[in-house]
């Protein structure tokens, strides 16, 4: 009876005390001696490990360690056999688990094994997990209504402090917060910093009818809330420069057809003068620009002349033509269906500008002789540099080689060099075999 209260005694004060050293040493030696037994008799304690939502037990079977105990305090010389059986507890045994953090995944999301592959790759969240529990994050975030796709696009939200994380969705919910995945990327923000933000927006609350500028640039751009916040939380000047200042400009980019999509992705633009901004958009739609971007508000003087000539010059080279295609096909003698299944072989052939091709085109009808066809079964040409193709044309033709097909114009340097040094043995081969064909009429 003694030697059960014991055991369950100890057990006890391994589990709340931190120091088991002391446990061991000080305080269960003397209650042994309370009760007049050998303290070495009763140490037979089985690992013990805390029950963690992130940890994995590791508590071994209690029965057949008694058992065993039992059975060796019966036989004489025991005592011998007693360090065996005594295990301390080790906190360093205690290791967190990747199967319980993505058993917890599945279990409140649902999440399918891709997608827990994907978070579980994430490099912060492989960082995390081996070191601390993510398991009570999660559930906060789940309890405060994060949802899955959140997860998914910010994974490492599980891997925020707790006690921290419950501060910032303190924070977050004094504003006028329709949906809480809306701020989930400002998550990511220190205390001071997410604080100064979230002071701003409860005082320009009552100015902007939305709510705050993450509701009123949405609204105006016609985009989901957390498509503004994934661009506005690496841009946080944004929610802190004059709202007059925000506001004329975004109406600017608005009124100049600037893509929603674009401009979020360079809110750099938003930094300069209203009047500046203006200024740029106006000459950027005189010089005929098909698709006006916030680059052309911010880059240096002669970038913007070089960009407004080039679009000058393909506008004249294209005349009434209305795209690339028309004037390939004009180009080249083929109706327009034909070039266009040509050029879908090889898409990047669209995207290069009208007047490099005509250069490439120049060259090679008028003076490589190259015909149509052998164009079209090439498409990819048309997107080489000039100089490259005049070059290795040239010296193709310099040591008697005249490409059937345009295909080893466009290759590599390493095929392009591999191919002319196989020619150019082939040629001394067959110099060689006619020199010595020669010679033996000769002699004949």
């Amino acid at each position: 009876m003694f030697s059960q209260v014991l055991r369950n005694f100890q057990r006890i004060l391994v589990l709340q005390t931190p120091r088991s050293t002391y446990v061991n040493n000080i305080i269960y030696p003397a209650v042994c001696r309370e009760f007049g037994v050998s303290p070495a008799n009763y140490l037979s304690l089985s690992r013990v490990t805390r029950l963690h939502d992130n940890w994995e037990p590791s508590v071994e079977n209690p029965n057949t360690t008694d058992s065993s105990f039992a059975a060796a305090t019966s036989e004489p010389g025991s005592r011998e056999n007693e360090a065996g059986y005594i295990v301390e507890y080790c906190l360093e045994q205690e290791k967190p688990r990747r199967h319980v953090l993505v058993e917890a995944l599945r279990t409140r999301y649902r999440l399918s094994d891709n997608d827990v592959d994907r978070i579980m790759r994430d490099e912060v969240v492989r960082k995390t997990f081996h070191k601390r529990s993510l398991v009570r994050t999660l559930e906060l975030l789940c309890l405060e209504g994060v949802t899955k796709e959140s997860f998914l696009t910010y994974p490492w939200i599980l891997t925020l402090d707790k006690v921290r994380l419950q501060e910032k969705l303190t924070l977050i919910q004094t504003l006028p917060v329709r949906d809480i995945n809306h701020f989930v990327p400002f998550l990511r923000l220190t205390l001071p910093r997410l604080r100064k933000l979230v002071s701003i927006m409860n005082r320009e609350s009552k100015i902007i009818p939305q709510g705050n500028r993450i509701y009123y640039i949405s609204e105006l751009l016609k985009t989901e809330p957390k498509l503004v916040t994934k661009y506005l939380s690496k841009r946080l000047f944004i929610l802190e420069m004059p709202f007059e200042m925000l506001e004329q400009n975004l109406q600017h980019m608005i009124n100049y057809n600037v893509s929603p999509l674009n401009i979020l992705k360079d809110l750099w633009a938003f930094r300069y003068t209203p009047k500046s901004v203006e200024l740029r958009l106006e000459r950027a739609k005189r010089a005929k620009k098909d698709k006006i971007m916030p680059w052309m508000v911010r880059c240096p003087e002669p970038i913007l002349q070089r960009s407004f000539k080039l679009t000058l010059d393909e506008l004249a080279v294209l005349g009434d033509r209305k795209n690339v295609v028309e004037y390939v096909a004009e180009r080249l003698g083929f109706d327009y269906e034909t070039t266009k299944s040509i050029m879908e072989r090889h898409p990047a052939v669209k995207r290069v500008r009208v007047t490099k091709i005509k250069e490439v085109l120049d060259y090679l009808l008028n003076e490589a002789g190259f015909t149509r066809h052998e164009i079209a079964n090439v498409p990819r040409i048309l997107c080489h540099g000039l100089e490259t193709t005049k070059q290795r044309i040239e010296e193709l033709k310099s040591n008697g080689c005249r490409p059937t097909s345009l295909v080893i114009v466009c290759r590599s340097k390493r095929e392009y060099e591999k191919f002319l040094k196989s020619w150019l043995e082939t040629e001394l081969k067959m110099h060689k075999y006619k020199e010595k064909n020669q010679k033996h009429e000769a002699e004949t």
